[in-house]
């Protein structure tokens, strides 16, 4: 009688107890067309995520607007952005958190460059004051050209800023010298100053343009040990980029779009990979401090608000 108890329960036990744990399930990553996601592309092409136990679906959107709507409508778990865009989509009522800094790390990653047209006389930030930089208002870009200029001397209320939110635009603006300055990331910053922009002021010897890996609440609370195992193939993948850059080329030039010519011609365009690691409070405060002084928070957000610790 015992045995037969026995065999018929131990079904049942199993069962429960594989029901006490995390259930696994498909990671959907947004990927936007950007370097920093190279460690995403690289893991994926490595094996890395089945190697860690987990099923990864990486979906490419073309904006930062469409990603954070797929956010708001739970239909990506994970991507890269900026802590902006993790305090924005908070403040909206979409719980996501940084899990880790993608780039921006060390100084030189992720570069931004306020350039001024190639026909200006505009060589220095002095000659900024007043002067109407196109930009992306509201975001990362802005945040950035405020920090850098008013840390070279410019009060507030001396930068003057017009939205021109679209990249290719903004850049052709500057080349054709509709707008006497601009903000720009890389490539489109090196492909300016090749073509006669004056760099004027860059984030290349400081870490202000921090891209952070996203992830929903919602799966966090349900399902952190795969987060955790995403991670871990991310890690594995920068590991391999730092050991030799320009083997994944072929990559940034098909995914991330990035012109063949910048890559090889000489390397003038070099994109640095570090170690995942935690935002540090401090540059998380300073933005949320400055979206404060911009009202575009409703609430004052805290660290922990912004940030799950649990994964790295």
């Amino acid at each position: 009688m015992k045995k037969y108890l026995f065999a018929v329960l131990l079904p049942i036990i199993i069962l429960f107890a594989g029901g006490c744990g995390q259930e696994s399930t498909k990671l959907k990553v947004g990927m936007l067309p950007i370097a920093d996601n190279l460690p995403f592309w690289v893991a994926e092409q490595k094996g890395y995520f089945k190697e860690e136990g987990i099923e990864v679906e990486l979906i490419a959107f073309p904006s930062a607007l469409e990603r954070d709507s797929a956010f708001t409508a739970k239909q990506i778990d994970a991507g890269i952005g900026d802590l902006i865009a993790v305090a924005t989509m908070n403040n909206a009522g979409t719980k996501v958190k940084s899990v880790a800094v993608a780039q921006g790390i060390s100084p030189g990653e992720n570069r931004f460059a306020i350039l001024a047209a190639p026909n200006s006389d505009i060589k220095s930030v002095e000659q900024l004051k007043n002067v109407p930089i196109a930009m992306s208002l509201n975001t990362i870009n802005e945040y950035i050209t405020d920090r850098m200029l008013t840390e070279k001397g410019l009060s507030q209320e001396d930068i003057k800023k017009i939205a021109v939110p679209k990249l290719p635009v903004r850049f052709d603006a500057l080349m054709g010298g509709t707008v006497m300055a601009a903000t720009l990331p890389d490539p489109m910053a090196t492909l300016a100053e090749i073509g006669g922009a004056h760099l004027i002021a860059d984030n290349s010897k400081n870490t202000l343009a921090q891209t952070v890996v996203i992830v929903r609440q919602e799966t966090l609370d349900k399902n952190d040990i795969d987060i955790e195992k995403l991670m871990k193939a991310y890690s594995r993948a920068v590991s391999d980029i730092q050991r030799n850059p320009d083997q994944f080329n072929d990559i940034l030039m098909e995914e991330a779009k990035i012109p063949k010519n910048l890559l090889s011609s000489g390397n003038q365009l070099r994109f640095i990979y570090s170690a995942p690691e935690l935002p540090k409070e401090e540059d998380v405060d300073a933005v949320i401090e400055w979206m404060l002084e911009h009202d575009l928070l409703k609430n004052k957000l805290t660290y922990d608000d912004m940030v799950y610790g649990k994964v790295l």
